[in-house]
């Protein structure tokens, strides 16, 4: 047993898994975790406006597989720059 959690970055699985295909493979592999991405592309963006039904659907996955999702990287303001000085960028 490890004394500190292993987890992988989402973006180094398969873009075309499921989330319950990508946490069966993380945990194959070895890994306790998967970090979750919210980048600037409109498919990862749109989980931050995910329904009751795919959040609960995710937590299932979690629970089916052993494999948390304790973390996100949330990059999605490279294509929305809140700290520009320039009001019509961050509008």
């Amino acid at each position: 047993m490890r004394n500190h959690p292993l987890g992988i970055y989402e973006k180094a699985l398969a873009k075309d898994l499921s989330w319950p295909e990508r946490l069966v493979l993380a945990k194959s592999c070895g890994f306790d975790f998967v970090e979750m991405s919210v980048d600037e592309t409109d498919e990862r963006l749109s989980r931050l406006e995910w329904t009751s039904a795919q959040r609960a659907s995710l937590v299932n996955a979690m629970l089916e597989s052993g494999v948390a999702i304790p973390s996100m990287c949330l990059s999605a303001h490279r294509r929305f720059p809140f700290g520009s000085r320039d009001e019509a960028v961050r509008q």
